[in-house]
């Protein structure tokens, strides 16, 4: 039996229990959960991380569609007539999505031609340092050997055309009427120059070809291992990319080792 006690600050029910008894008490409205336990919600701190974690998946999302609609757009258009309009609608985000991710049209040039550097949308080119991809399959033994290891390294440079030949072309052409851009695009080769002298370091002196320093031998790579070979013997000469890996790699070899 259901029995009704006030307590001056609130309403209990209580039932009655045995022999005339009563049960423990609970407030009006409270609903039981199993074995008469009250159901606890979520502690705050785990909902709020979950809204934290689906925010920033949400993010990821946003930054990858945009970064894959823009290389469509400037591959398309060029830099100068490539729009942030049409880049948004491409990526099915609002205008201001890419400005608060991105803050202009320049910006997100420069993050597509890191992302196809690194292979990673949110990874940067770091100065000094070769992107980690180039030697993620870079068997020990062949690191050892100084032709392995400048045969793996021709093999990546055509990788790394094949997903950077729209920014390297956007950067070539959008350089010439934009002074940012062209700025823009010295840094990049320079970061790209030291990550040769970085990279050429794992060959011993002693390999490579008489008279020529680690110094010079990292220059030879960098300018044989270009963006401006790929757009010679690629886009004018008309080399397939196989091609133009067998191209880089017996000149490299035949440029730098004894």
């Amino acid at each position: 039996m259901m029995v009704v006690v006030s307590t001056g600050d609130e309403v209990v029910m209580t039932s009655a229990g045995p022999a005339g008894g009563t049960a423990e008490p609970r407030s009006a409205g409270a609903t039981p959960g199993p074995a008469g336990a009250a159901a606890e919600a979520p502690p705050r701190s785990r909902r709020v991380s979950r809204q934290k974690e689906a925010g920033e998946a949400t993010r990821r999302e946003s930054r990858r569609r945009l970064l894959a609609a823009a290389k469509a757009e400037f591959a398309e258009r060029g830099y100068a007539a490539a729009t942030v309009i049409r880049i948004a609608e491409r990526a099915d985000v609002s205008v201001q999505t890419l400005y608060s991710n991105w803050g202009n049209k320049r910006n997100l040039l420069r993050a597509v031609m890191e992302s196809s550097v690194t292979g990673e949308d949110d990874v940067p080119i770091e100065p000094g340092r070769p992107p980690a991809i180039l030697f993620a399959t870079l068997d020990p033994t062949a690191a050892r050997d100084p032709r392995r290891l400048l045969t793996h390294l021709s093999h990546q440079y055509r990788l790394l055309a094949e997903r950077a030949a729209v920014g390297w072309e956007t950067y070539r052409d959008g350089a010439a009427i934009d002074a940012d851009i062209a700025a823009d695009w010295r840094q990049i080769n320079d970061l790209r120059r030291q990550a040769f002298h970085a990279m050429i370091t794992r060959i011993p002196p002693g390999a490579l070809r008489p008279g020529l320093t680690p110094a010079a031998a990292a220059d030879t790579a960098w300018v044989i291992a270009s963006p401006d070979t790929h757009d010679q013997l690629v886009r004018h000469g008309g080399y397939n990319y196989d091609q133009l890996e067998e191209w880089v790699r017996t000149t490299v070899c035949a440029a730098l080792l004894g």
